[in-house]
């Protein structure tokens, strides 16, 4: 890991993300299982993966797709890995690539160079994953 976490928690962590993650039942109703299968599983790929090195992380893969087979895993190509993916308002797994937008230019003023951040995968999902959290007010 790139620092040091207590086992305790890393479930803290997974429990506050998932609880994050499920609607209330005021919002959405019930989810079904293979729903709230992959929000576990991506809690899990997040607590557990955040602070691994990518080829730490590359391990924990491979774990997870050889020896937990029968989880309901995002499709990965060859030059992907697990972690480019979360689950959607639907319940399928999405590319983070579809939740960056494109970034437009300020054309009538010039902004301040500290002000402007270009969408990409790395920030889109780190905010997806801090909003999630924060709007627990945690």
């Amino acid at each position: 890991m790139k620092m040091i976490l207590l086992e305790c928690n890393q479930i803290r962590q997974a429990t506050d993300l998932l609880e994050g993650l499920i609607p209330k039942r005021d919002d959405k109703g019930n989810l079904p299982g293979s729903h709230l299968e992959k929000l576990f599983i991506f809690a899990l790929m997040w607590s557990l993966g955040a602070l691994l090195e990518l080829e730490d992380r590359a391990k924990m893969e491979h774990f997870i797709v050889n020896d937990c087979e029968k989880l309901s895993l995002p499709p990965v190509k060859d030059d992907e890995t697990i972690f480019e993916y979360l689950v959607d308002e639907k319940g399928e797994w999405l590319h983070w690539m579809h939740r960056v937008e494109e970034y437009i230019y300020a054309s009538d003023y010039v902004p301040e160079f500290s002000s402007i951040l270009v969408p990409n995968v790395d920030n889109v999902r780190t905010n997806f994953l801090i909003d999630t959290i924060a709007k627990q007010y945690k």
